[in-house]
């Protein structure tokens, strides 16, 4: 048989062995075959649905600009990029809504959002930053670029700015369409408002007699692990998690200064006193970069509050230390004083381009008042010579003569403008003072032993249990935090990302080394207490096991003194004599959240009180945290009628739309899975 027949006969063979050939192939002709099966562009999955990591990056980029155009300089990325990732996981959330309900956008509507004779706000906002004047004339510009002597290259950008700009009023048109039918979906009713108003329509005065759990021994209940277990089971949906959780215990050290670096500072200062004053000027710490010197001049009322409250000191002394605050002395030495007009009265004119200057002046001194085509008058401003922002003009307006327009000739001054000094104010003494700055800042020494001390207590206790057990001892303070998968801090600490990364590779009992912020400022090392990769937090966890022990034995001591009291008494105060206590009165209406002398939720208290008759004896009655006896002594009705819009209004506010719009994402999300991969993003690059 021939080569051929034989590979006629056996196609699937060869197909097999040629396509595990090209496989070997690839994997060998890469550097990182491993990537060629995995979602390497993947932030985050919502429900399924991939966010990828360009787009990601570009809405981290844009939310620190804006930021730091507000004025933020001094941002941790870390939390930008968290707050970003969550904006972009709840917008996927609601657009996954928005398409499961088919809510649309029509072309009418949005033809009219953008080129209607009113604008949606959004589109006028971004028309009004971009400096075009209408929508329409973007268009045109955009897709009839010859029309308008607009290039090709121009055109291409404007054409997908129309495009942006369409895209994200869609968005947006969807997104209200989506709110309306929400907010609709969760407007009080006519039934809803009575209710509030029923609900909050009289106000009880009860009398009563109160017996506390807490005089009840926690040792005399105790609580089953089998009965932890069973309530566990009917409220574990109050414990679901939505990704797996780390339980993490940390301690922080501060890299500040020591008490030897305080001193050694105190010396610096010292010198640097004595040297300004046998010096002249501040020659005396001009060779020590540990001293920054900040000129100022000033009259007296415009001086910093520092300044102007030791200047008695300084014209008596020359040098003082005026601050000693955070780890910052400030030095002032006062150079001397000279004195000066400092307030003026001007007329300004800003002359129009292309004109004249010098004709123009002079017929502002001719008093020609005609000019209003060449030149814009202002008001009269006064103004100070001593501010910094007039030194450009500072030794003109002080020479110039009083009553005449003259054109600033000075570098860097406005050519376009005309200057008149009306008034000047009696010349004031102006201080000239170095103002020297000093900061504390931790020696080598400092650091490198902050860093062995905690490398020490690391090192001798190297299980989770004996670092929260010594670190007291050691001098620290053990914290407790969550991380999970997205988290890109530990309990929000700015630069925490290493150990929150470390804490979710880490397992249960492991001890970490120390990290470092990126500032030098701050010192960490963190154990894992647990780890929870289930759908709920477990019943071992501390806090739940604490919380359902407590409330197994409230329930125990409630039986329990329910039992004891049980016919004791035909009146609050014979009850009251049984339990020991005082009998007392309080108010209580059925809506109402906090309850004096009670607290903050107890539904069975007041929904009791709402239907007891007046001077019938009710209870005992067990309550979340006591056991209580009480008759109704007297019922006050509100004195209003019921008003649809008012009663609406305080059911929106409690339990409508306001209120469970600060849910709207957990509602969105339900149970749908969230895999966030972004600390492993960041760790592979």
């Amino acid at each position: 048989m021939s080569t051929l027949e034989s590979i006629r006969q056996r196609p699937v063979l060869i197909i097999s062995i040629l396509g595990v050939a090209l496989l070997l192939f690839i994997l060998t002709a890469v550097d990182r075959p491993q990537e060629l099966f995995s979602d390497n562009h993947t932030v985050v999955k919502v429900d399924g649905q991939k966010i990828d990591y360009m787009e990601y990056q570009r809405r981290v980029e844009e939310q620190q600009e804006q930021l730091r155009q507000q004025g933020y300089t001094n941002l941790d990325a870390a939390q930008v990029q968290q707050y970003t990732l969550q904006q972009m996981v709840n917008e996927t959330l609601m657009n996954q809504e928005i398409e499961r309900l088919g809510l649309k956008v029509t072309d009418k509507e949005l033809t009219s959002a953008l080129m209607g004779e009113t604008p949606h706000p959004y589109v006028a906002q971004m028309l009004r930053q971009m400096g075009v004047p209408s929508a329409q004339m973007l268009y045109d510009y955009a897709y009839n670029p010859s029309k308008n002597g607009v290039d090709a290259q121009q055109a291409q950008q404007l054409q997908q700015m129309w495009k942006a700009l369409e895209q994200d009023t869609e968005k947006l048109l969807l997104q209200q369409k989506f709110m309306s039918m929400f907010t609709g979906a969760l407007t009080a009713n006519k039934l809803d408002a009575q209710a509030v108003y029923e609900d909050n329509a009289s106000t009880s005065t009860i009398a009563y007699a109160k017996a506390d759990f807490s005089q009840l021994k926690d040792d005399d209940f105790p609580v089953s692990d089998s009965e932890i277990s069973a309530l566990y089971n009917q409220e574990k949906n109050r414990y679901r998690i939505m990704e797996p959780q780390t339980v993490i215990s940390y301690v922080t050290v501060d890299i500040a200064p020591s008490e030897a670096d305080r001193l050694a500072a105190e010396k610096d200062v010292e010198g640097a006193v004595a040297a300004l004053k046998a010096q002249e000027g501040t020659e005396g710490i001009a060779a020590d970069s540990k001293f920054y010197v900040n000129r100022v001049s000033a009259t007296a009322s415009k001086l910093a509050t520092n300044l102007k409250n030791n200047l008695e000191k300084l014209q008596a002394d020359t040098v003082s230390v005026i601050s000693t605050y955070d780890n910052r002395y400030t030095i002032a030495k006062l150079l001397g004083t000279t004195t000066s007009v400092d307030s003026v009265l001007l007329d300004l004119a800003y002359l129009n381009e292309g004109v004249n200057a010098d004709s123009i002046i002079a017929s502002l001194n001719a008093g020609v008042d005609s000019i209003a085509e060449v030149a814009q008058k202002n008001d009269s401003v006064w103004v100070s010579l001593t501010d910094p922002s007039m030194t450009i003009l500072r030794d003109e307006i002080s020479a110039a003569e009083t009553g005449r327009f003259f054109a600033p000739k000075s570098a860097g001054a406005n050519p376009n403008m005309g200057i008149r000094v009306r008034a000047k104010k009696a010349p004031v003494t102006v201080y000239d003072i170095a103002e020297v700055t000093y900061d504390v800042l931790p020696s080598n020494a400092t650091v490198s032993k902050l860093n062995d001390d905690l490398r020490k207590f690391l090192a001798e206790n190297k299980t989770t249990a004996a670092f929260e057990e010594n670190a007291t001892k050691a001098g620290y303070s053990a914290l407790t935090a969550v991380v999970t998968p997205s988290s890109l801090s530990v309990n929000g600490l700015p630069e925490s990302r290493n150990a929150a990364k470390w804490a979710i590779g880490a397992k249960k009992n492991e001890v970490s080394g120390v990290f470092k912020d990126d500032k030098d400022s701050r010192l960490m090392a963190a154990a894992v207490k647990d780890v929870y990769t289930g759908d709920y937090v477990p019943a071992t966890n501390p806090e739940v096991r604490t919380y359902l022990t407590n409330k197994i034995r409230n329930q125990k001591k409630a039986e329990s003194l329910v039992a004891k009291y049980q016919g004791k008494g035909k009146s609050v105060a014979e009850y009251a004599a049984a339990m020991g206590v005082k009998a007392d009165t309080t108010q209580v209406t059925f809506g109402q959240g906090y309850i004096r002398n009670f607290g903050m939720n107890e539904p069975a208290l007041a929904a009791n009180v709402s239907v007891a008759k007046q001077g019938a004896l009710c209870g005992p009655l067990a309550l979340n945290n006591s056991v209580v006896v009480f008759d109704v002594v007297s019922v006050a009705n509100q004195g209003r009628e019921f008003n649809y819009e008012n009663d609406a209004m305080v059911f929106n506010q409690r339990e409508g739309v306001q209120t469970f719009q600060n849910q709207l994402f957990n509602v969105l999300l339900g149970n749908k899975k969230i895999d966030n991969r972004i600390q492993k993003f960041y760790s592979e690059r």
